[in-house]
């Protein structure tokens, strides 16, 4: 016991890593390859005797005429609109700010929706107004964004009433 008590005690020295002795170089011998002879060869090809160039051949009459852009819409027979007709404009801005109360409506034509759209405004207290104008908002909108062809074929000729 007295071994571990006594105040003189040194612990061993850690060995010191030995260095590694440096690899030697090794080069292995590099092989020497030779060219392949061809066991057969490339049999000579004779070029072909030139033939007369393809010639188009003529027409009698002139080629039919394509539409130059293929992209292009189809062109459809659309009824003008006629004077006095409504405008999309005109409809458009009063069902954005007067939708609730369906101006537009009676501006288009269509008394009896319009007359549904007051009512349902007025006697609703306002709570129904609500509705009334996300729906004119809504149509007001889709009046000012067909052309003017559209808007007079869906809303005019048609006779569209909702949306």
């Amino acid at each position: 016991m007295d071994e571990f008590n006594n105040n003189n005690y040194q612990p061993e020295a850690a060995p010191q890593p030995q260095e590694a002795p440096a690899p030697e170089q090794f080069t292995a011998p590099q092989p020497q390859y030779e060219q392949p002879q061809p066991a057969y060869e490339q049999p000579q090809y004779q070029q072909a005797p030139q033939q007369a160039a393809y010639e188009q051949p003529q027409y009698q009459q002139a080629p039919p005429q394509y539409n130059q852009n293929p992209y292009a819409q189809p062109q459809y027979q659309q009824a003008p609109p006629q004077q006095g007709s409504k405008d999309k404009l005109v409809a458009g801005l009063l069902g954005i700010f007067l939708g609730a109360l369906g101006i537009h409506k009676f501006y288009l034509g269509y008394t009896k929706s319009a007359v549904i759209m007051l009512l349902v405004s007025l006697l609703t207290f306002g709570v129904g107004a609500f509705v009334m104008e996300i729906i004119g908002l809504i149509e007001g909108i889709m009046y000012l964004t067909k052309s003017d062809a559209e808007f007079y074929n869906t809303y005019v000729a048609n006779e569209k009433q909702w949306f």
